[in-house]
C-alpha cells in the first residue's frame, strides 16, 4: 500500500472516528444547529441512525464533516457506506432488491434515472421537501421523473473536468501555447516525455476516469454534426457509424500506445493523481479546476505555486468545444428505508445556507453547489478566466447527458477502453460494445425506437 493510499485510509478512519466521539463532547452549537436539534426532538427521531450509500469518491470529507455535525446536534448517527467505483452500481442494486436497503442512496442523475434505473420505484418523493424552494430549477429537471422530484443533486455542476497543466513542466519542454488541436497535444506530449516526465496521468485502475478523455471531449459531435444526438437517441444511427467517434477512441488509443500515459495506467488509481501532479513526476491529469488548491497544498508538492497550474480542453479530434456537465452524483431515500423522516432531516440539514457554504469552503473539488442562497461561491481566478474563453455557442453537453443508455455503461466502457489503451481491444470493437449495451438496455426499458 503507497503512503498516499494509506493517508486517505487514515483520515477515512479519523473522520469515522470523530463521529462516534463528537457527541460526547463538549460543544457549542450553531443557531442552525440549535433549529435541527429541535426538529429532531419535536419529530422524536434522536437516537436513530441512518446509512448513506455511495461511490468512493460521490462523499467529500466536507460533508462527512457535516454528517457529524448533523449526529451531534439531531442524535442521528450518519453511517457512510462507500464502496469502490468498479462494483458500486452492482452492490447497490441488490441492496435495494434486499430487506436491507440503505436509508439514502446515490446515482447519477440524468436520463437512467427514468430510462434505465426506474428510480420511482425505489425512492421517495421530495418534491415538496423544505429545500425545493432553493434547489437549482435544472438540477431538479435532472432529478425528477415524470415532473416530481426523487432526489437531490449535492454535486458542482458549475464546472467539469479539464485538463489541469504545469505550466512550468510544458515550459520546459519548450511549450509555451497551450496545444488547440490534437497533432499539436501530440507533439507537446513528446517533447514533455523527452524531458523524463510523463505527460499525462491516466488513472484506469478505478473503472471511471478513462471515459471521461472519450464522453468529455463527445460534446464537439454535435456542433460539428447537428442531428446526430437525435438520430442516436431514435436508433438511426448507432455510435460504430460515426467516423468522428471512431478517430477519438484512435487518438486516445494512441495517446496510450505512444507511452504518454506512462506504463502503469492500468493500475494507477484517481486517489494518486494529487500527489503525482504535486511532485512533477506527471505533467497534466483531467481533473476539477477546484483540485488544483490540493496540489499545491499536497505534502508531495516539488515547490509549485498555484499559478504555476492552467487548465486546457483535451483536443481529441481537435475539440475546441467547453464540456459542460449539469447532471452528478445525487441523493435518493429508499422507499423501504425505515428512517425516511430522518434521513429527509438529513438532507435539509446539509442544504441550509451554512452548511453549503461549509462545503463549499472546505472541499476543493467544489466550487458551488445546486442551490440559491446566496452563498460565496470558490471559483477562483484561474478557473473563470479558463471558463471566460467559451461563449455558449462554443460549449455544448457532454456524451452521457444527452445520450441514452450511455451513462448506465460507463464501468463497462471503461473497461473496454483499458483494453483499447493496452492494446487488446480495437476502437470499433469499442463501439460496437456500446452499441450492443444501448440496444439491450433500451429493449429492457421496452423504447419503442429499438423494437
Amino acid at each position: 500500500m503507497n503512503n498516499l493510499t494509506k493517508n486517505k485510509l487514515l483520515k477515512i478512519l479519523c473522520i469515522s472516528l470523530c463521529i462516534t466521539l463528537f457527541t460526547g463532547c463538549g460543544s457549542k452549537f450553531s443557531e442552525n444547529d440549535l433549529a435541527f436539534k429541535d426538529l429532531a426532538r419535536k419529530s422524536k427521531l434522536t437516537g436513530s441512525a441512518i446509512t448513506l450509500m455511495a461511490s468512493s469518491d460521490w462523499v467529500t470529507d466536507a460533508e462527512m464533516q457535516l454528517g457529524t455535525n448533523f449526529e451531534a446536534a439531531t442524535g442521528i448517527q450518519v453511517v457512510y457506506n462507500l464502496y469502490p467505483d468498479d462494483v458500486y452500481l452492482d452492490t447497490l442494486f441488490a441492496k435495494l432488491d434486499s430487506d436491507n436497503p440503505p436509508d439514502i442512496f446515490m446515482t447519477q442523475s440524468g436520463l437512467a434515472i427514468k430510462n434505465t434505473y426506474q428510480l420511482d420505484k425505489y425512492s421517495v418523493d421530495l418534491s415538496d421537501e423544505p429545500w425545493m424552494t432553493v434547489y437549482d430549477t435544472f438540477s431538479a429537471v435532472e432529478t425528477s421523473i415524470n415532473d416530481r422530484n426523487y432526489g437531490m443533486s449535492y454535486f458542482d455542476n458549475t464546472t467539469d473536468y479539464y485538463m489541469i497543466y504545469n505550466k512550468k513542466l510544458l515550459n520546459k519542454a519548450g511549450v509555451t501555447e497551450v496545444p488547440t488541436t490534437y497533432d499539436a497535444f501530440v507533439t507537446m506530449c513528446q517533447n514533455v516525455a523527452g524531458t523524463g516526465v510523463i505527460p499525462i496521468y491516466e488513472p484506469m485502475a478505478d473503472g471511471w476516469h478513462q471515459t471521461m478523455l472519450f464522453a468529455e471531449t463527445g460534446q464537439f459531435l454535435e456542433k460539428s454534426q447537428p442531428g446526430t444526438i437525435e438520430k442516436l437517441n431514435d436508433n438511426t444511427i448507432t455510435f460504430a457509424e460515426l467516423e468522428s467517434m471512431k478517430l477519438a477512441l484512435e487518438q486516445i488509443q494512441n495517446l496510450a500506445l505512444r507511452g504518454y500515459m506512462g506504463k502503469n495506467f492500468a493500475t494507477d488509481t484517481y486517489d494518486n493523481a494529487v500527489g503525482y501532479l504535486a511532485n512533477g513526476e506527471y505533467a497534466m491529469c483531467m481533473l476539477r479546476p477546484g483540485m488544483i488548491d490540493s496540489i499545491v497544498s499536497s505534502e508531495m508538492n516539488k515547490g509549485f505555486a498555484k499559478e504555476d497550474f492552467g487548465i486546457m480542453l483535451l483536443p481529441v479530434c481537435d475539440n475546441q468545444i467547453l464540456n459542460v456537465h449539469p447532471t452528478g452524483p445525487s441523493k435518493y431515500i429508499s422507499n423501504a428505508s425505515q428512517n425516511i423522516d430522518a434521513a429527509k432531516l438529513y438532507l435539509q440539514y446539509i442544504a441550509t445556507k451554512d452548511n453549503v457554504q461549509y462545503v463549499i469552503d472546505n472541499a476543493h473539488s467544489v466550487n458551488n453547489l445546486p442551490f440559491n442562497l446566496g452563498q460565496v461561491t470558490g471559483h477562483d481566478e484561474v478557473t473563470m478566466e479558463f471558463l471566460d474563453q467559451f461563449e455558449d455557442e462554443q460549449s455544448g453537453l457532454v456524451l452521457q447527458d444527452v445520450v441514452t443508455y450511455f451513462n448506465e455503461q460507463w464501468g463497462e466502457i471503461s473497461s473496454d477502453i483499458l483494453k483499447m489503451c493496452e492494446g487488446t481491444m480495437s476502437p470499433e470493437d469499442v463501439l460496437n460494445q456500446i452499441d450492443a449495451r444501448r440496444a439491450s438496455f433500451a429493449q429492457a426499458a421496452n423504447d419503442p425506437a429499438w423494437k
